[in-house]
């Protein structure tokens, strides 16, 4: 995944919820990548600045977002 093709998906709060988001969607093939676990847990969630970010290439976005919110999708 280059830098620049990189973008945010979605922010968490909880490194086991990034992580069961980046199953499904690399499950369904679509490749991603888990960003900012270790400054986040550095700092207890109660005061950390830093929330984990799971990074998509640009052109799946959109199928990204369909499958993390499809009803099929437990959360």
């Amino acid at each position: 995944m280059k830098g620049s093709d990189v973008v945010l998906l979605k922010e968490f709060g909880d490194i086991a919820e990034a992580y069961i988001a980046k199953g499904v969607l690399e499950t369904n093939g679509v490749p991603c990548v888990v960003d900012n676990e270790i400054m986040s847990s550095v700092y207890p969630l109660t005061i950390s600045p830093f929330a984990i970010r799971l990074m998509v290439r640009r052109c799946d976005v959109e199928l990204a977002l369909e499958i993390l919110s499809s009803p099929e999708v437990e959360r």
